[in-house]
């Protein structure tokens, strides 16, 4: 198709669509020309109303939707039709999570095809909210669909800074339900709010955050706000059953758009989100972020970054929109354009400008080899622009076309004649040097003023399906986001955001993902769908950490610790799950279960998989610092399979307020069906103990004297604790070595519980072999402070195992066919050598408090054992390895070493070097139990004496060192722990009182302070709970 000098041009039976581009309201899309695409619609299913044979007209221009997938499967869709008359669809399609919509898609011959459309949802995912509060939800992992995202232009909806009453006049006046506007948040400068009247005549307000050029709504990111209008229109419901149908226009145009214009040139620091400009480029402002930085599009390079705004003045309204294209020259008349054009240019450069003979009208000049042509570009009502008689969305789409499609014959444009900048007043450089340096002293760190905490954490989004990320955070508080980066240094432009105002904060069990620390923000909409974004410490206190300052801004849920209507009292409740064993499952659908457990229908942890009919777990599962809002547990089992896809299949359902407070509950439950069953099948059961618990917590001062009996030196209490508390000896522990580290008292105790073990072992092969309370305590001392050492002695060669897909096996039984075993043998001896290298190396980073504890074991068992010349090195090795280092290689999630699980063959290399590690730290060598791992006793041999030397060293600290470390705990919740222990137990510590003869003292003692505090809380204030 070519056009004529006088603009006239030849007829096309295909149209172009207006379309708004992600620079910013009113930037026009430079989209692709498609002859007649066709949509690949489904064979059955109810949400289509169009043949499958209709082409697309002229507003059937289809885009790529980039969709982030988390908590749930994201599945292929297809955007309903819109019609040439601008009607949509009698139906929409199911609702996508966590997208970003970005233009430009056809297959290679123009054409789109796109993917089937699923039935409706049967809700919609925003709901009634006001615009202060957020709504962004969940991120999926990236994966790009075609939709239509056509919108009606900006002036038939955008209506500037509104307040909402203006606007719910606005659309109450309009009557007719799916009306909807865009307006500028009053009370938010800078965000947006869709207001929209729903089928109930109720004007809904959903808030959309802007930042830096992108639009976040629902968990979702659109590069502008006509993509947003186009998605909810014609691609997923905005409320159940419910999408954008009718704009409703402002009374009069608006201008959103904010522009400045270079007044000096720049050139941007390297590796920073800055942009380089010229003299004269045009912006289009985004976001005006603290300091003087703004995040713009240059309109003259669509280049997207920071520019500060010292080197910027501001462009006045009545300025033509295009000024700063790279081809729009304002400022020049006709013979200039001429004379630009043949000095300057070549055959097929192009410019536009200004008509002179219509104002408001532009011409495009070209030059081919004989003469320069000119062509008239003329605005509609419509808000296209027109040329030769055809209508296109923008100048911009013009010139594209041109470039594909001839203007006249055997000429296409080609490149445009810029504005020159050759004149640089010295004055202007001279002017601009503390400008200049002003700039130079501006950092990002102002860019996001109030942040409350930052820092790097595990990222998941696909219930860890997904690969982790790690990735930096910013915890923004005045506005409630957390606000996510690839990185420190990109910490401008976020990868994402999360609306905190409609999240709550729940922990995660170390069974979930196979790994500690880990906790999840639930984005909880109107619907009851939930988005779900998991988050990994480092460390438990990292974890705990992120976790309290999150809840501080969660507005969903209340905060997890109450207070009552006496503020000095706090209550914090804990509900402690034992899955036992199931009944009568049906074979049907299960042959190796697992069950998963929901608080409030939110899944917090799973047991492993058991084999048969009739499984046995026992597995225990304590869940903390419950919110008020949390009534219930759930527990549904699953059958785990390698082929087919898991899903519930049964499930029980526990309201908390029948459990009766402190009380272990045992019951078997009637199990419910989640899918059809066989008729006449058996009733299946499940066998839960439960125990939910309320703790009150008075101020710390209350319990003083109870801590200082606890802590007395001679440990009387805690040795009756751990002779009564043998059930409840790991949270024991927990709670006594949180107190005593924040006493920095932890050294005596281990000390002291050591030697007591020590002395009551007959045999030097079995101490420690036992789980005691001491044992449990230095298992939880070494995994909360020997994290780094760990890291540090094991990454490089655990990640380097995780990559390499050469095998270790030596086990004859086990190798494949043809396998060299002589290669897999120098392999792993190539691993474990490293990796022992690594371990020597890294003596010093154990802390030198655990290794102080380390020479007293090494004393005390040379002095109960003399003649025994390798019991102060083995003790020592039983520890550090048989209880650190081995259970790390073995499995890495646990110190958070990999994100991912290992492939079998890593994960049975990782098994080979640990047992490798193992038989060295304990000094001995494989024989005839293991003869296949022979191989490596040479190695054993000759690295004894370095063992040796090694664990000797660990103990070299002889003096209990001055540490400035200060450990974090809430001191009055373990104190009212450790005594809401002593009153479950105090049968027995009553027992205990009349039979102990150095003790009975402080152990009755213990009793009556134990049944003063309960008094005291009576005294408090009575439970205000509702369970």
């Amino acid at each position: 198709m070519m056009a004529t000098e006088d603009g006239g041009e030849e007829t096309d039976p295909a149209l172009v669509v207006t379309q708004i581009d992600g620079g910013g309201i009113m930037d026009a899309a430079r989209l692709a020309f498609f002859p007649k695409p066709r949509m690949r619609m489904p064979e059955t299913g109810p949400t289509s109303a169009v043949d499958t044979n209709r082409s697309l007209g002229s507003q059937e221009v289809p885009h790529r939707l980039t969709d982030w997938s988390a908590g749930v499967e994201s599945k292929t869709r297809t955007a309903a039709v819109i019609p040439k008359d601008g009607n949509r669809a009698p139906e929409s399609p199911s609702e996508g999570v966590g997208s970003r919509i970005l233009p430009n898609a056809a297959s290679p011959d123009g054409s789109a095809a796109l993917p089937s459309v699923p039935p409706p949802r049967t809700a919609g995912i925003l709901g009634t909210v006001d615009e202060g509060d957020g709504l962004d939800g969940q991120e999926y992992e990236e994966e790009e669909v075609v939709f239509s995202l056509t919108a009606p232009p900006p002036n038939q909806w955008y209506h500037g800074k509104l307040d909402r009453t203006m606007a719910e006049e606005r659309l109450q006046q309009a009557r007719t339900p799916g009306s909807y506007l865009i307006r500028e948040s009053d009370r938010r400068p800078g965000s947006f709010v869709l207001s929209f009247l729903s089928m109930t005549s109720v004007v809904n307000h959903f808030r959309i955050i802007a930042m830096c050029g992108d639009y976040y709504i629902g968990g979702r990111r659109f590069s502008s706000l006509s993509d947003l209008i186009g998605y909810y229109s014609y691609v997923s419901c905005l409320l159940k059953g419910e999408n954008l149908l009718y704009p409703v226009a402002p009374p009069e145009p608006v201008e959103h758009r904010r522009r400045v214009r270079a007044i000096f040139p720049y050139t941007k620091v390297p590796e920073t989100p800055e942009i380089s400009f010229l003299k004269g480029d045009m912006f289009i402002v985004h976001n005006e972020l603290e300091d003087g930085w703004m995040w713009v599009t240059n309109v003259r390079t669509d280049e997207q970054g920071l520019i500060v705004e010292d080197l910027v003045e501001e462009v006045a309204k009545e300025e033509d929109p295009h000024e700063g294209k790279v081809w729009y020259h304002g400022k020049i008349n006709k013979q200039e354009a001429y004379n630009l054009l043949m000095n300057v240019g070549k055959v097929c450069s192009f410019l536009v400008r200004p008509s002179d003979s219509t104002p408001g009208d532009y011409s495009l000049f070209f030059q081919t080899n004989e003469n320069i042509q000119r062509f008239k570009i003329c605005p509609t009502p419509s808000n296209q622009f027109m040329m030769g008689g055809r209508c296109y969305s923008s100048i911009d789409a013009i010139i594209e076309h041109y470039k594909r499609e001839q203007i006249v014959e055997g000429y296409y444009l080609s490149e445009p004649v810029s504005v020159q900048h050759h004149q640089q007043l010295l004055s202007d450089i001279m002017d601009g040097k503390e400008i200049y340096n002003t700039v130079r002293r501006k950092t990002k760190d102002a860019f996001y003023k109030n942040i409350v905490k930052k820092g790097y954490l595990l990222f998941n989004k696909g219930k860890g399906k997904q690969r982790w990320k790690n990735l930096y955070f910013i915890l923004e508080g005045n506005d409630s986001q957390l606000i996510y980066f690839e990185s420190e240094k990109r910490a401008t432009k976020p990868k994402g955001l999360i609306d905190l105002s409609m999240c709550s904060v729940y922990d995660v069990h170390d069974s979930m993902f196979g790994r500690p620390n880990c906790f999840q923000l639930v984005d909880q909409h109107f619907s009851e769908e939930q988005y779900i974004f998991y988050f990994a410490g480092e460390t438990p206190e990292q974890a705990q950490d992120w976790m309290k300052c999150l809840q501080t801004f969660c507005n969903n849920l209340k905060t997890p610790t109450q207070a009552c209507s006496n503020k000095r009292l706090r209550q914090v409740s804990s509900l402690l799950l034992n899955v036992e064993e199931a009944h009568k499952l049906p074979s049907k659908h299960f042959n190796n279960a697992h069950c998963n457990i929901y608080l409030n229908s939110v899944q917090v942890a799973k047991t492993h998989p058991r084999e048969g009919l009739n499984p046995v777990w026992t597995e225990e599962f304590l869940f903390d610092d419950l919110s008020s809002d949390i009534n219930r547990f759930e527990i549904s089992l699953s059958n785990k399979a390698k082929k087919s896809k898991e899903s519930d299949i049964l499930f029980m359902v526990c309201q908390l307020c029948h459990l009766q407070r402190g009380k272990m509950i045992d019951e078997w439950f009637q199990l419910s069906p989640h899918v059809s069953l066989k008729p006449g099948t058996e009733t299946s059961s499940l066998r839960v103990r439960a125990r939910y618990s309320m703790e009150k917590i008075m101020p710390e001062e209350e319990y003083s004297d109870f801590k200082e009996l606890v802590l007395l030196k001679e440990f009387h209490v805690i040795n009756a604790l751990a002779h009564v508390c043998g059930q409840d000896r790991t949270l024991l522990a927990s709670i006594l070595l949180r107190i005593f580290r924040h006493e920095k008292l932890e050294a005596p105790l281990l000390r002291a519980l050591n030697d007591q073990e020590i002395s009551m072992e007959d045999e030097a092969s079995t101490l420690f072999r036992a789980t005691t309370l001491a044992s449990t305590l230095m298992d939880q001392y070494m995994k909360a402070t020997a994290t780094a050492f760990v890291h540090h002695a094991l990454k490089d060669t655990v990640l380097k195992i995780m990559d390499c897909k050469q095998s270790c096996e030596l086990n004859p039984s086990k190798l494949e066919k043809n396998e060299d075993v002589n290669m897999n043998l120098t392999h792993l001896l190539s691993l474990v050598s490293e990796l022992v290298e690594k371990i020597f190396m890294a003596a010093e980073i154990l802390p030198p408090t655990l290794r102080f504890i380390y020479g007293c074991l090494q004393k005390s068992v040379q002095q109960k054992w003399p003649l025994n010349v390798t019991m102060r090195t083995r003790v020592v090795s039983g520890f550090v390895f048989l209880r650190l280092i081995c259970p790390a290689i073995v499995n890495p999630r646990i110190f958070n070493i990999i994100t991912d699980p290992p492939s079998p063959t890593a994960s049975r290399t990782l098994t080979l070097v640990a047992k490798a590690v193992q038989s060295l730290a304990n000094l001995v060598e494989f024989g005839t139990k293991e003869p296949y791992m022979e191989g490596v006793n040479p190695f054993i041999k000759s690295n004894k004496d370095r063992m040796i030397m090694f664990l000797d060293e660990l103990g070299n600290v002889l003096e209990l060192p001055d540490t400035k470390e200060h450990f974090m705990t809430d001191l009055p919740r373990d104190l009212a722990a450790l005594h809401q222990l002593c009153v479950s137990h105090s049968d027995e510590l009553r027992t205990l009182s009349n039979e102990r003869g150095a003790q009975q003292h402080v152990l009755k003692k213990l009793l009556a302070i134990t049944e003063e505090l309960q008094r005291r809380q009576v005294h408090y204030a009575p439970s205000n709970s509702n369970r």
